[in-house]
């Protein structure tokens, strides 16, 4: 004679269901990387617009050399963080080489005027965009125009940056396209690019682009802008 047991059947069909649910959702999380399959031109329309709007952002602009490489003789701007506002003023710290000195002073840009300031003295000193040592660097207007420009754009699935879900959108952007991300440009090569735009928000996180802007950079140097604080208005003035 067989006996039954009730509660032996209530746990396996528990245990069944629990594993059902536990596998649907590994399946979700394994897919979470790619996500829907995203058209690269309207998620850049869509960026392109909502820049253009923003009222400001905070950023960290890095040159990455390759391991062991070291920067030429001259100014060689390694790092700036700061602020950039809707009217495309700017204030920052940048960190460069002169030859093999390291050097960290304060920049503040206001339309065609730049101020720099000397980092022994701290003083400021004012001078005009076009002989300021960062160049035509603009780097609101930079991302915008790289959006725009953009070409051979592909989607590369979803990634979580600064706590975001983004799209992963690469491609290439012609010579002129980089000089406001660059500071300047004597190439006309193509530089391939990477892009992550926020799926819910499409404003732009993070920006790489890759190869050297003037003949004197190695071939493999590359650029990153990292933004945070996005849609934030930074009040800006000229350094007393």
């Amino acid at each position: 004679m067989t006996t039954h047991h009730p509660r032996t059947s209530i746990l396996s069909t528990t245990f069944i269901a629990v594993l059902s649910v536990l596998a649907a959702l590994s399946f979700l999380t394994g897919c979470g990387g790619e996500g829907e399959n995203a058209d690269p031109k309207e998620v850049l329309a869509a960026s392109s617009a909502k820049m253009k709007t923003i009222k400001g952002f905070h950023f960290e602009y890095e040159v990455h050399l390759p391991e062991g490489v070291k920067p030429g003789g001259g100014l060689f701007i390694k790092r700036i963080i700061g602020d950039v506002n809707a009217e495309g003023e700017m204030k920052a710290t940048v960190d460069a080489n002169y030859g093999n000195l390291p050097v960290s002073l304060g920049f503040v840009a206001l339309g065609d005027v730049h101020y720099i300031q000397d980092p022994v003295n701290q003083k400021w000193q004012e001078i005009a965009a076009a002989d300021s040592p960062v160049g035509s660097l603009n780097l609101s207007a930079g991302t915008i125009r790289i959006l725009d420009h953009i070409t051979d754009a592909s989607y590369k699935g979803t990634q979580r940056k600064a706590g975001v879900d983004t799209y992963h959108i690469t491609g290439k952007i012609a010579a002129e396209e980089v000089e406001a991300i660059a500071g300047a440009v004597n190439t006309t090569n193509t530089f391939p690019t990477d892009l992550w735009i926020g799926v819910e928000n499409s404003l732009v996180y993070e920006v790489k682009i890759a190869g050297s802007a003037t003949p004197n950079e190695h071939k493999d140097i590359w650029r990153s802008i990292v933004l945070s604080n996005l849609d934030t208005h930074v009040n800006i003035e000229a350094p007393q």
